[in-house]
């Protein structure tokens, strides 16, 4: 699962971001469970112990037989190549050490440690294995000589221990140098082969106390190293009562303690001074009526800083100089954050004292205090997690460091000077090991180290120290990653923003490149980052799977326009919406409602798609609302017919146009001609336009019709006689008729026309009169054709119808005259 990386494309580029204070490297894989930290269930012990230079602890593993556990001895010197097992090394095959045993002076190292030939035996080494050996066989053979409940104590080049309760010997308190003859007992405390039962160790100056048990009960001892130097201090509870004397502290060259007299006080707090005068109690607290108890003592300068716990009400955390007016309360402490015992209650550095409080109701918090009432406050939680468990602490360049496991199970490095400005995240430590226990925090050659395990190493060992730009991630606790699959999110380029990063180096993750995060289930993602020079960074981000991306418009109208035909507006149905969405179904919803009536103008309308984890995204377009209902035409006759005033035409009226229009309020009317005018003869067409004010328009026709339909005035002239002197007749010949048109001339026609030939008698001629309309006029008059031989035609002729010569001659002239007037009368009409 390891990722290579080149360079810093592959990190986020973005606004300053501080490196961690400190580097982490690597110093050795282990294959055992280590064991820095004190053993929890016995106070008193420690988890390592310095010799030479280098720091010796233990790691368990599983022993030769199911079930059993072997405790072997691990060395460092700070270095990869420095820390190794020394267990096969320095120790017999099937040695197991004591947990929270190792001890060391200035020139050895002690632990308790049992062997397939012995029980539990004190055992010291120089480091080599020729100078690693049992001490003394208090108890030869397979039963303990040591016991098991009581610590070894330093003091001065010699370790204080107590003999097992099976153990043979009588003295109930021993010491030793390391040697087999300088393994000597100090004190028979209980004469006989009973157990005293030592314990507590305590040192101020020159002087050890403890506690012990004898016919006097258990009460509270002290030693110079010599058995005439080892003594009761004080029968507090007189008798064989125990006093069971707790909580042995030394601040300067007083031992305080807690302790019951047996009195109605029940157990109240004490000093001494190693006499039994000096031994007093400083206060009680009335125990037996008030539940309150004075516990967990810890030395800060001159004074002493106790917590007096109650059952029934708020814990106290108090104060004193040793004398009761000296003894202050300095505030009180929540009794749900002392659940547990936390390994290093209290722990001294620089000029204040820590206590670190544990409790499942609160989480495990840091309290602070200089002895003061203003100096004394819980620390804001160190980061942004809610419950995080402090599984190290040590004190650490005058402050306390302490290592943390947020709710993530990521493992993080911090310090505090007691104010909230001074605390501050070191590292972040490798971590994914689930099954893990407490891994403890020690100091060493001015740098750190813990262990813990990685998703790729069950366990390792790690040193941090202060180096400037550290590789560093950006590395959130949390984080929502948009899903790309209706299942979750294909993981593609989410390692976290770095700084400090030198190249080469690897990154690998529990989430490589491809893998599937599972929609809404958070994973705890491992990143960890390792350069050449071995420097590790490590983050865990706990990473959900989310859809996170809103549902998307294929497509968005950027408007509509509509037209209705109601004054209430439009009945609007949204279009068909196209939407995308990767992961979940989706709902649309509008505004307003599909079916809404929309008003006249323009109505911004919304599309909302969701999907099923809420996101949404909006369409949003206006709809313009048009009036689409044109007016009504405006003509109230589609035709007028007028008749001709004259040549030019008539004048044509129409009713007044009121076109109607169930919309607009106003409608405005033209037309190409106006009603009045002089039309010409003939059809015009008249076009009549309404428009509304949304611009809607409607054309009307009327047709105008002006007609000569009125015939010419014709008047004909009077009767008419015509006198012949021939037998057969004479030709036409009529005065002129009279025809009056007010539009147009006349034309006029006879019948018979002029210059037809009329026999003798009656004749009736009838006129007609038409203009250019056609409309015609008729009139008649009579012509009445007399036979005269005797007429004055022949005067005028200057002959007479005869026979002879001159007879003959007056007919040629006649024929002449008739074919004259024939052709001058060619259409018939009589000329003037």
């Amino acid at each position: 699962m390891a990722v290579a990386v080149g360079a810093a494309p592959a990190f986020a580029q973005g606004g300053p971001v501080l490196t961690d204070p400190m580097s982490v490297r690597r110093l050795a894989d282990l294959t055992s469970e280590p064991q820095l930290a004190p053993n929890i269930s016995l106070p008193g012990t420690q988890g390592t112990a310095e010799l030479n230079g280098r720091l010796y602890f233990l790691a368990a593993r599983n022993g030769d037989s199911p079930g059993s556990t072997v405790q072997e001895l691990w060395v460092t010197d700070g270095t990869s190549v420095g820390t190794r097992s020394v267990q096969e090394e320095l120790l017999p095959s099937g040695t197991s050490i004591g947990l929270g045993s190792l001890r060391a002076t200035a020139h050895r190292l002690f632990f308790t440690a049992t062997s397939p030939e012995t029980g539990l035996e004190l055992w010291t080494s120089d480091g080599t294995r020729e100078g690693t050996r049992i001490t003394r066989e208090l108890n030869p053979g397979w039963s303990d000589g040591v016991s098991p409940l009581t610590p070894l104590f330093v003091f001065g080049d010699t370790v204080l221990f107590a003999p097992a309760s099976t153990s043979r010997t009588a003295f109930d308190l021993w010491k030793s140098d390391g040697t087999e003859a300088g393994t000597v007992p100090v004190k028979d405390i209980h004469p006989g082969l009973t157990s005293a039962d030592v314990n507590g160790f305590a040192r101020v100056g020159d002087t050890v106390f403890f506690n012990a048990r004898n016919a006097q009960g258990i009460e509270l001892w002290r030693t110079d190293g010599t058995e005439a130097g080892t003594l009761l201090v004080r029968d507090i509870y007189p008798g064989a009562g125990d006093s069971l004397p707790w909580n042995l502290t030394a601040v300067g060259s007083t031992l305080y303690f807690t302790a019951n007299d047996g009195s109605q006080r029940g157990r109240s707090l004490w000093k001494s001074d190693g006499t039994e005068a000096g031994t007093v109690r400083i206060k009680d607290f009335n125990t037996a009526a008030t539940s309150l108890m004075p516990t967990h003592l810890g030395a800060l300068g001159d004074m002493l800083i106790f917590v007096v716990s109650s059952t029934e009400q708020a814990s106290e955390l108090w104060r004193t100089d040793g004398t009761e007016a000296g003894t202050q309360l300095l505030t009180q402490l929540p009794s749900a954050m002392l659940n547990s015992y936390s390994g290093q209650f209290s722990v001294p550095a620089g000029n204040r004292l820590y206590l670190v409080a544990k409790g499942a109701q609160l989480g495990d918090s840091v309290w602070v205090t200089d002895g003061t009432k203003a100096g004394t406050t819980r620390l804001p939680s160190p980061a942004a997690y809610g419950h995080e468990s402090v599984r190290g602490v040590t004190a650490w360049e005058d402050g306390l460091a302490f290592t943390l496991m947020t709710p993530g199970r990521a493992h993080e490095l911090w310090r505090t000077n007691g104010t909230p400005a001074g605390t501050s995240r070191l590292a972040r430590l490798p971590s994914g090991n689930t099954f893990e226990p407490a891994p403890g925090l020690v100091s060493f050659q001015g740098a750190l180290l813990t262990t813990s395990g990685d998703p790729w190493t069950h366990r390792a060992l790690w040193r941090m120290e202060r180096e400037d730009a550290a590789p560093t991630f950006v590395c959130p606790a949390t984080q929502d990653v948009p899903s790309n699959l209706p299942w979750g999110t294909v993981v593609h380029n989410l390692v976290p923003a770095m700084v400090g990063h030198q190249g080469p180096f690897t990154i690998r993750s529990t989430a490589p490149e491809g893998s599937v995060l599972p929609l809404y289930q958070p994973v705890p993602v491992h990143y960890q980052y390792e350069d050449a020079r071995g420097r590790i960074a490590a983050c865990v981000i706990t990473m959900t799977s989310r859809d996170m991306q809103a549902p998307s418009f294929e497509s968005c109208p950027t408007g509509l326009d509509v037209g209705t035909r109601s004054p209430q507006g439009h009945t609007f149905f949204y279009p068909n919406a196209a939407v995308k969405d990767e992961t979940s179904d989706v709902l649309i919803t509008y505004s307003p409602e599909n079916g809404s009536v929309l008003p006249l103008g323009t109505t911004v309308v919304t599309m909302t798609a969701k999907d099923s984890a809420g996101n949404a995204s909006t369409c949003s377009f206006p709809v313009t609302v048009r009036d689409g209902q044109a007016p009504g035409a405006a003509c109230k006759v589609s035709e007028v017919r007028v008749e001709a005033e004259g040549p030019q035409g008539a004048h044509a009226y129409w009713p007044e146009a009121t076109p109607t229009d169930s919309i607009s309020a106003q409608v405005s009317v033209t037309s190409t001609h106006a009603s009045g005018d002089l039309f010409p003869l003939g059809l015009t067409r008249v076009q009549v336009t309404s428009v509304d004010e949304a611009g809607n328009s409607t054309t009307c026709e009327i047709q105008v019709r002006v007609r000569d339909s009125r015939p010419p005035l014709l008047t004909c002239p009077q009767d008419q006689t015509l006198t012949t002197a021939v037998m057969s007749g004479t030709r036409a010949e009529y005065p002129f008729a009279s025809a009056e048109d007010a539009v147009s001339a006349a034309e006029l026609s006879y019948s018979p026309v002029v210059g037809t030939p009329l026999a003798p008698g009656l004749h009736a001629v009838q006129v007609t009169a038409i203009d250019e309309a056609g409309n015609a006029s008729l009139c008649n008059f009579h012509v009445t054709v007399q036979y005269d031989p005797t007429s004055d035609m022949r005067q005028g002729l200057g002959c007479s119808v005869g026979g002879d010569s001159s007879s003959a001659l007056g007919w040629v002239a006649l024929l002449a005259l008739a074919w004259t007037v024939s052709r001058r009368l060619k259409d018939g009409s009589p000329r003037a």
